[in-house]
């Protein structure tokens, strides 16, 4: 493992406890806990996999997106109760779908965007918690932000050949997205 920060940033401590955030450092030699998984390699791995789905403007790339809400609603039917209005949408709805032309860009663009700051502990769990607060009025089953993951990563194979590496490094990354969720909720008396 390698260290990710050079210096722990002072919310780390919670006076003389073992750090709480773990999770956001690799290894934090005041509070003495155990090296964490390499973030930077992660949010690399993640990162060049997405080449796979790139966003944009041009037909290409928000075809991406609704690539996405079709495999999600084709292999995932489960999970069309949280869309009002599309609960019986197939995956040739989605296509046709002005809504989730849109819904498809706004989903790659945000994990594009949490991908990329993967290794800025404060812009990471700031963007996470604001996901967290847009989706509150859905009344989501908090297992789904783990599970968001392994629907993605679903999805990534079917643009491109998903190596063993990265599917590790999308669950890791899955489960440090999911504990700053659950955290937030959890601040929020939601849920968790």
């Amino acid at each position: 493992m390698y260290r990710l920060y050079n210096r722990v940033p002072a919310w780390v401590h919670q006076s003389s406890r073992r750090c709480s955030r773990s999770q956001v450092h690799s290894l934090c030699s005041d509070c003495n806990i155990a090296k964490m998984p390499d973030l930077m390699k992660i949010k690399q791995i993640v990162r060049k996999s997405l080449e796979a789905c790139p966003v944009g403007t041009d037909e290409e790339n928000l075809q991406n997106g609704r690539d996405f809400y079709k495999f999600m609603f084709g292999n995932y039917p489960q999970l069309r109760v949280y869309f009002k209005g599309a609960e019986n949408y197939t995956p040739e709805d989605v296509q046709k779908s002005e809504r989730f032309q849109k819904q498809g860009q706004r989903i790659l663009l945000a994990v594009h965007v949490v991908a990329s700051c993967a290794d800025d502990p404060i812009v990471f769990k700031g963007y996470i918690q604001e996901t967290v607060n847009r989706h509150r009025q859905y009344k989501m089953d908090p297992a789904l932000w783990l599970a968001f993951f392994t629907v993605f990563v679903g999805f990534l194979e079917t643009k491109k050949t998903v190596t063993e590496e990265e599917k590790a490094a999308w669950a890791e990354f899955g489960k440090l997205f999911n504990e700053e969720a659950l955290t937030h909720l959890a601040r929020l008396g939601l849920p968790h």
